[in-house]
């Protein structure tokens, strides 16, 4: 398989800009809500289903998520006058997903080991490039962001044979991630618009409040206990309060790490793919801090999996 990389992007050897200062965007139209509203609609029956499906048909989903992912980071980083390898950034990432998937998959040492060597050898195919270290690094630093931050999604669902329990539980973890991370999420922006004043992050993200902040946590952690009562009774009550406030907090953070990189590439959203919500980086960037801290607490704290 031959791996190409991206064109070169207008103006190489330019001295760079200068750092971008967050300005406050344009408020939302009046049309944006009831199409996220709509959107959303769509996507939750699908993500139960899925969840509750499971195995390949759930993998795909994730997959595709990624491959999307990567691509909107990789055209972020292009606009920054980088030259990641999208291809292969996007073909190690799938493969990182599969062998969560299949852990007993042969070989993966090699693998990894072959997708370095490959980055390396392919700057040996232009000689004129100025930013040899900084292409590589945003390639890998992509498939980490994204393909493996994504990957705990399959760990989530897969975690029933390591937990000892029935296939059909991993529906409810995958759920609880997404669940309480919508949730602080919601909370965050609900608040904010209503009592936000105190903007700390305001070189990140304009919008982002103090108010806002809490008000995010406290959802986070209300939705917890509601998961508890309603679909995750394999959680204690010392559990939903600690598993709240862990998501409230690192899904608030993984927001804010997509907002400084999307301002550090001057982009409003990563894309504009999904109708009210912007691209898959501006749906996702909570859950992918978000389902690490809710997988390793089940395997780790719930069950106890050595």
């Amino acid at each position: 398989m031959s791996v190409t990389q991206d064109p070169a992007p207008p103006a190489v050897g330019a001295p760079p800009a200068a750092p971008a200062v967050a300005t406050m965007k344009p408020a939302a139209p009046s049309w944006a809500l009831p199409l996220r509203i709509i959107s959303g609609l769509l996507f939750v029956p699908l993500l139960i289903l899925l969840a509750k499906v499971g195995g390949i048909a759930f993998w795909y989903f994730v997959a595709l998520q990624a491959s999307l992912g990567l691509i909107e980071f990789y055209r972020m980083m292009r606009g920054r006058g980088l030259r990641p390898y999208r291809r292969l950034g996007i073909a190690s990432a799938v493969v990182m997903l599969w062998v969560c998937f299949r852990p007993h998959t042969p070989h993966v040492a090699f693998l990894v080991t072959a997708v370095l060597l490959l980055v390396l050898a392919l700057e040996l195919r232009r000689p004129e490039a100025r930013q040899r270290v900084e292409d590589i690094a945003v390639t890998c630093f992509g498939v980490l962001y994204v393909g493996w931050l994504s990957a705990h999604f399959v760990l989530l669902r897969e975690l029933p044979w390591r937990a000892g329990t029935g296939y059909e539980e991993g529906a409810a973890f995958v759920l609880l991630a997404f669940f309480v991370t919508w949730s602080c999420d919601t909370g965050a922006y609900a608040f904010g618009r209503l009592i936000g004043k105190n903007r700390p992050w305001a070189q990140i993200s304009p919008r982002k409040t103090i108010e806002g902040a809490a008000g995010g946590l406290v959802c986070a952690m209300a939705a917890a206990f509601i998961a508890r009562a309603w679909f995750a009774p394999f959680l204690a009550a010392r559990d939903a309060l600690a598993l709240g406030a862990l998501v409230g907090v690192f899904a608030q953070v993984g927001d804010l790490v997509e907002s400084l990189l999307k301002r550090d590439a001057r982009h409003d959203d990563s894309s504009d793919l999904i109708p009210g919500h912007g691209g898959i980086l501006d749906r996702f960037d909570s859950l992918y801090f978000a389902a690490p801290i809710v997988y390793y607490y089940l395997l780790i704290v719930v069950f106890r999996v050595p």
